[in-house]
């Protein structure tokens, strides 16, 4: 049985009204037996405290954006069984949802040995409930699914009748090579996802055809036997993934659900990127679970795995030239150069993947052709390397600057001498563990006033004008961009990268975030782009306003009912919708501590994209994906219970 920690924190919020700025109330209660002399306590989680924050009955030691450390006023003694309470009045952004505020802290006490602390569910003055939602939100009426085929992304065209009994297993009749690869990896697949349900073995038999077509379209013709048709291995894995699906569905509801015995579906993709991007930096995530997460985009017929791999609070891969990317960078705690962020406590947290890692990821994911897209995020959001390697500062900048997050001077500087050649090396190095066509390189969130006091910035570009930022950013990627088009790839950017002409459209494509809006502009201008809108497709936005959803809502709120009818093509003029190449989920790990926070946020709104992605918009249907997204698969296990 685990000990009770001797310290117990509680939260409160309070909702700012009329002239009353909002409150954020800290209570440490002492459980122990022991006073508590000269300590201070230190928390992190994603809501970050304002530098100009008024903090009342306690002193501020130290913040790095949302990890900060306090102590009492002087000559204060925590005795047994009593309390210190504190108040602070102003945060970088306001509370919005209880997952917003501290999820870790710990006591140093006056020995310098870190206590954890039990970190209570902060509560909120304006909400009327007081539990937080943690199971997956809920799913449809299987009496919306018409044909019986419940199956994500919805087919394009579904003419079927019958039904047969689906106690059987698939039986794969593959002949020609690419067939056979196709039905090899398909095994390994529903072998990765549904271990114990033995979808494949003796039963119906599946043939296979040559048919010309589109390269991940497929047809399935249904008689006495089946017949899948495709051109191409990704066209038959995908026309398997159908088939095991019809046949789950009809194990499980079949009374709603069935295998037909007549009949075809047509099957082809509306859309040539369909992307899913997680952000293994704030959080980190074990090779398993990137490992099942591949798995699951295969499943979802998603082609693009978008892996940011860098990041402010953390550097995830090993770099050969410069090992203390990974040493020092990939974790965090008290005493490391990184400070605990995030939820992460004063224990080392973190982690990082070996080359040989992400070449095996690379390749699973190419048997489910998923194409790995790298980002290693520049020349902003940075703070992890150059915490990590120094050389990376300029010596003679004595002022500060503040990204959105809260971190100081995070962004790589073109006028430091080793600037561009760390850069070269890395993403050569990179380029090295990835061989698919796209290279990722951030380009985002890059203050308005980096660089502002940096003297070697000001020599590199003597003639920027009084704020530096955007024309050396610009320079920065136009360097960037040539190496990677030297190299044959294709550069990838967040929208902010057509600043300043920094990537320019040529052998680019870009992901809009912030509007339809942004992206239809991008398009006119001739880039291709990728819609990632933050107020339907980022899955760490909640579902709802309520104080008690997890996540966050920065970019507002999303119900699934909201991805799923989100139109991506908003605002787009008629001759440069061809230049939308596709959608993309975007998942990122602030609020991703807690593991069931990532399953209610992403589950099954992933799936919503994804139909949106494959589906042609005349064949979507809200209700028939409500009802069948149920037998959709998520990391931490099945959707339908």
């Amino acid at each position: 049985m685990t000990a009770q920690a001797p310290f117990a924190l509680e939260l409160e919020w309070t909702v700012a009204a009329g002239d009353q700025p909002c409150i954020y109330r800290f209570t440490l209660h002492n459980r122990g037996t022991e006073p508590l002399a000269n300590f201070s306590l230190a928390w992190s989680g994603p809501g970050r405290i304002d530098p100009k924050s008024a903090i009342e009955n306690a002193v501020l030691l130290r913040r790095v954006s949302n990890f900060t450390e306090v102590m009492p006023p002087q000559g204060f003694v925590l005795e047994p069984n009593t309390s210190w309470t504190f108040t602070i009045r102003g945060t970088s952004y306001p509370l919005r949802h209880w997952t917003d505020a501290a999820r870790s802290a710990y006591v140093t006490n006056a020995a310098g040995k870190h206590v954890s602390v039990d970190v209570g569910i902060c509560r909120s003055t304006g909400a009327t409930d007081d539990t937080p939602k943690l199971d997956i939100e809920a799913i449809g009426d299987l009496s919306d699914l018409s044909d019986g085929i419940a199956v994500v992304p919805r087919p394009g065209t579904v003419h079927v009748n019958g039904a047969r009994n689906a106690a059987s297993s698939l039986s794969l009749r593959a002949k020609s090579p690419v067939a056979l690869k196709a039905a090899t990896h398909f095994e390994t697949l529903v072998t990765q996802l549904f271990p114990d349900e033995s979808l494949i073995g003796d039963g119906i038999d599946i043939n296979f055809a040559h048919r010309d077509g589109a390269q991940e379209s497929y047809t399935i013709a249904f008689g006495d036997q089946v017949t899948l048709s495709a051109s191409s291995e990704s066209g038959y894995l995908y026309g398997l993934v159908t088939l095991g699906q019809i046949l789950r569905a009809a194990r499980q509801a079949p009374e709603h659900c069935r295998f037909p015995t007549e009949g075809y579906i047509h099957d082809t993709p509306h859309h040539t990127w369909r992307g899913a991007h997680l952000d293994v930096a704030r959080q980190y995530y074990t090779m398993d679970e990137l490992r099942r997460f591949t798995a699951i985009l295969a499943w979802n017929k998603l082609n693009r795995f978008h892996l940011h791999l860098t990041e402010d609070e953390a550097w995830r891969y090993e770099v050969e030239a410069y090992p203390d990317l990974a040493r020092v960078g990939a974790f965090r705690g008290a005493g490391l150069a990184l400070p605990p962020l995030l939820g992460s406590g004063a224990a080392s947290y973190g982690g990082f993947y070996a080359k040989a890692d992400l070449r095996a990821l690379v390749a699973l994911a190419e048997n489910y052709n998923i194409v790995v897209v790298p980002e290693v995020d520049v020349p902003g959001h940075s703070y992890a390397a150059i915490m990590a390697l120094p050389f990376l500062r300029d010596p003679g900048e004595n002022a500060e600057y503040q990204s959105i997050q809260g971190f100081p001077n995070n962004c790589l500087n073109a006028g430091v001498p080793k600037t561009l050649q760390f850069v070269e090396t890395i993403f050569a190095e990179l380029m090295e563990i990835f061989p698919g066509p796209w290279i990722h390189v951030g380009a985002d969130e890059v203050p308005e006033d980096a660089w502002h006091a940096s003297p070697l910035a000001r020599q590199h570009l003597p003639n920027a004008g009084e704020t530096i930022a955007q024309p050396l950013q610009a320079d920065f990627l136009r360097h960037l961009h040539r190496q990677i088009q030297a190299a044959g790839r294709t550069t990838g950017a967040w929208e902010e990268g057509a600043h300043g002409g920094g990537v320019t459209p040529e052998k680019s494509y870009l992901v809009a975030w912030r509007s339809t809006a942004v992206g239809a502009e991008l398009a006119a201008q001739g880039y291709d782009v990728v819609m990632s809108p933050g107020q339907a497709y980022y899955l760490d936005m909640a579902l709802s306003p309520d104080w008690w959803e997890p996540g966050a809502s920065w970019a507002g709120t999303s119900s699934l009912e909201n991805t799923y009818r989100f139109d991506p093509y908003h605002g787009f003029a008629p001759e440069h919708r061809a230049r939308m190449i596709g959608v993309q989920a975007c998942i990122w790990s602030e609020p991703m501590s807690d593991r069931r926070v990532f399953q209610r946020l992403v589950f099954p709104r992933l799936s919503a994209i994804a139909e949106t992605g494959w589906t042609p918009p005349s064949a979507k249907s809200w209700k028939h994906f409500a009802a069948s997204s149920r037998f959709m698969p998520s990391l931490y296990g099945d959707l339908c219970a």
